[in-house]
């Protein structure tokens, strides 16, 4: 259970959280990948797929990366990226956290 008292360091980790995930080709991306297409993806693959130039395709995977979202595995000449299983665990009770205190704060006021 998360601690309210840490709202401060909450609130900046959901932020860049839902800013990464506030972009259409973000969230393309990972329906695709959790739709069972793939497991795993490169630049070029994304690129290909959601039809944006390597250099856009790139800086969406590095916004994911950071936000924690995925992880980034080079095998050759490729990077390779895959969910970040722990870390979207910690993001899912952050926003579980963030939903039960506005639905409480909800309830209190019907």
């Amino acid at each position: 259970m998360l601690n309210p008292e840490h709202c401060c360091d909450l609130s900046e980790e959901l932020e860049e959280l839902f800013k990464a995930l506030g972009n259409i080709n973000r969230l393309l991306l990972i329906y695709r990948m959790t739709s069972g297409e793939i497991e795993k993806i490169s630049v070029t693959e994304m690129a290909h797929m959601i039809g944006l130039t390597q250099p856009a395709a790139s800086q969406h995977l590095k916004i994911l990366k950071t936000a924690n979202i995925l992880n980034a595995e080079k095998k050759g000449n490729y990077i390779y990226y895959t969910f970040n299983h722990s870390a979207m665990i910690n993001h899912k009770k952050k926003i579980d956290f963030l939903f039960g205190c506005v639905l409480s704060k909800c309830e209190k006021n019907e």
